[in-house]
């Protein structure tokens, strides 16, 4: 009987060492993820056209001249009005976070501004008629849908001046002036569409003019006027799809 229980406590002893040995020294292969897709963004590349309102406000230096000199100066005289505006352009989309682009527009206006001293004796008016503008803007998306960007560029506006003096003459003209614009905004895709909505401040310094009716009439007007403007544009990007980047968080911009 002895014998027995001395050999069942042997096996069972070598059985248990087995056990621990294969424990401690069997390794399990490491788990290794599935590789995560990259997230397909949409693009803003592409070209688009749109339009839009806005509103603006106007200042001019402004001041009526004869032949012996200087009669009056209207300094920092403002109007303001709403105006029309339609654009095409081009963005390129440089890397994940970064746009540039490219566009023209074209506003019609209704921004106007009249003055008059001594009960109507010395007036002036001057209406912005229209304005182009060329230039180019830089952004940084703060997520696929969002552009925050920089704009700068090149403009020319038409005006429709007039001044009155008693004793003196009426004056009226229409010209052109030249000038740049600067200003910033932002823009937004919609709802995953192709369609965006743009809002932006832009301001434009024009180069000052002198404007006279005639040789005949010594009245004449030197302006050199500036604009403020608040735009919303709603604009379409044609052939918008994924770029090829392979970039993004996981559920960015969702």
């Amino acid at each position: 009987m002895k014998k027995v229980a001395v050999g069942v406590a042997v096996a069972l002893a070598l059985v248990t060492s087995n056990a621990v040995a294969d424990g401690i020294h069997r390794r399990y292969p490491p788990t290794i993820a599935a590789p995560v897709p990259p997230v397909a963004l949409p693009t803003w590349s592409g070209f688009y056209i749109g339009a839009g309102v806005g509103a603006g406000a106007v200042v001019h230096d402004l001041s009526i001249r004869d032949d012996i000199g200087s009669i009056f100066n209207f300094d920092g005289i403002g109007g303001e009005g709403v105006f029309g505006t339609v654009i095409a352009g081009w963005d390129w989309q440089l890397g994940p976070s970064t746009v540039l682009g490219v566009f023209a527009d074209y506003d019609f206006s209704g921004i106007s501004t009249d003055a008059s001293l001594l009960d109507g004796e010395i007036s002036a008016a001057l209406d912005h008629d229209n304005s182009w503008s060329v230039g180019a803007r830089l952004g940084f998306l703060a997520n696929p849908s969002t552009l925050w960007y920089a704009t700068a560029g090149y403009t020319e506006a038409d005006f429709d001046a007039s001044a009155r003096l008693d004793g003196v003459g009426r004056f009226s003209a229409s010209r052109t002036f030249s000038g740049y614009f600067v200003g910033a905004g932002v823009d937004t895709r919609l709802a995953a569409s192709n369609w965006y909505l743009r809002l932006e401040y832009r301001y434009s310094e024009f180069d000052g003019e002198r404007v006279l009716r005639d040789d005949l009439d010594p009245l004449r007007v030197d302006v050199d006027p500036s604009l403020h403007t608040a735009r919303a544009t709603l604009t379409y990007k044609f052939g918008s799809g994924a770029y090829g980047y392979g970039w993004a968080p996981a559920g960015w911009g969702r």
